[in-house]
């Protein structure tokens, strides 16, 4: 004869059980979803020429290094490795009051129909332009898988310092709306005068180039150098 009691206890304990099941299905299903690998887009390569001036109340960097933090964060964000960064009025590691950043880079884009249709458009002007520099044009239209990746750039990644908000905010305005970078989480807040003591984050996804198998192959759709 079952009693109550013995009844409730079973009942009980199959109940745990199925939270139990539920709790491990619900983990695996978001470890899955996780460690899936992101869809890939087709993409082609887009060259530009970017600019703009850095203005700073608490962090001055010599020329050089404000190139190399550049350069480094565009890399970083899917440009090409080739990137040129020119920092202008001043030289070396003179500390930089008021330089004019100029940036010509590489990077992916998606292959819409309209990229493809723009790129053939302004093809003759921008092979005009490399002539007159006395440069060839890399520019490629052979398309190649890329994908939305995704980046922090928040302080201790890539190196970044309290004093590097002012740097990040600013190409958050003026060169990141440019390429084919989509903020998802944005939490700067640099203080005029004063170095940043908060955790200044922000969030991207940044279209990438898919990696060869072989890291010895070259990335199909690459500009030649």
């Amino acid at each position: 004869m079952t009693t109550k009691s013995g009844s409730s206890n079973r009942l009980s304990r199959l109940c745990a059980l199925l939270l139990t099941f539920s709790f491990c299905v619900d983990a695996f299903a978001a470890e899955t979803s996780a460690d899936a690998p992101a869809p890939h887009v087709q993409a082609i390569w887009k060259t530009q020429e970017l600019s703009f001036y850095f203005q700073s109340f608490t962090t001055f960097y010599a020329c050089r290094s404000l190139e190399d933090r550049v350069r480094m964060l565009l890399i970083e964000l899917g440009a090409d490795k080739d990137v040129k960064v020119r920092a202008t009025s001043c030289f070396g590691n003179e500390i930089a009051r008021l330089p004019h950043v100029r940036i010509n880079v590489t990077a992916p884009i998606e292959a819409t129909p309209e990229a493809l249709a723009e790129l053939e458009k302004t093809r003759s002007t921008r092979e005009l332009a490399a002539r007159v520099r006395g440069e060839r044009m890399t520019e490629s239209t052979e398309q190649f898988p890329a994908y939305w990746k995704p980046v922090s750039l928040s302080r201790g990644s890539f190196r970044l310092e309290p004093g590097d908000c002012e740097l990040v905010e600013q190409l958050k305005r003026s060169v990141l709306p440019k390429l084919s970078i989509r903020i998802v989480k944005d939490n700067m807040s640099c203080m005029p005068n004063q170095n940043s003591i908060g955790q200044p984050r922000l969030e991207v996804e940044a279209l990438t180039v898919v990696p060869p198998p072989d890291a010895r192959l070259p990335v199909v759709g690459k500009p030649a150098s």
